[in-house]
């Protein structure tokens, strides 16, 4: 941004701007949306969206940013309970990346087309650190029955490796593989890998 808003009514408008962000991307597809079209539908000047931001590349960013909170938010409600057992932990995960993936009237399936041409650092990162954070949790809790090395390791392979068969599947799905059939195999996957012990992971390197 090329300024942050202070007054209340400069933060409004600001969120207006992202929001018709990802209106426009949603109705007219990401290579069809720029600027002027991204200030009708906020219903502000051009002018005005210059102010705070430089191009239709720092629009997107920002709406990149908020779009990896919201899943954070989302993420952190998911259960994490003692008596939950891991497939299920993963799975649920697994299952509520592929509902946001359809969520907001295809906006996300737009974003995911064009993956490779966006900042999608900021949600990669978020979804790292929150499979970081769940995990320490959940081997903390049952570090006897799942004694576990490298943890980091471990998360950032698991992290990267979903997202991209996510990314793939959506983005270039041909039919012949079922979702629900990918997120069973991508469950088990994940959770057999979680669970190895250190000696069996070391053995596997």
């Amino acid at each position: 941004m090329r300024k942050r808003p202070q007054q209340q009514r400069s933060r409004e408008m600001v969120r207006a701007l992202i929001d018709a962000t990802a209106r426009v991307i949603q109705q007219q597809g990401l290579d069809n949306t720029t600027t002027a079209r991204i200030a009708e539908t906020a219903g502000v000047s051009v002018g005005s969206l210059y102010q705070y931001f430089g191009d239709k590349d720092s629009l997107i960013q920002a709406l990149m940013e908020s779009l990896a909170d919201d899943i954070g938010v989302g993420l952190r409600k998911l259960p994490l309970m003692d008596n939950v057992d891991m497939h299920a932990l993963i799975g649920n995960a697994i299952r509520f990346g592929f509902a946001v993936l359809h969520s907001r009237d295809g906006l996300y399936l737009e974003l995911v087309r064009n993956w490779h041409r966006l900042p999608t650092d900021r949600v990669v990162d978020v979804l790292q650190q929150h499979f970081m954070d769940l995990a320490r949790l959940y081997f903390l809790r049952h570090y006897r029955d799942y004694p576990i090395d490298n943890l980091e390791v471990r998360v950032f392979i698991v992290t990267n490796s979903v997202l991209f068969t996510m990314v793939r599947h959506i983005s270039q799905h041909n039919g012949l593989i079922r979702e629900d059939a990918l997120a069973t195999e991508l469950t088990s996957m994940v959770a057999n890998y979680m669970m190895l012990p250190p000696q069996s992971a070391e053995a596997q390197r």
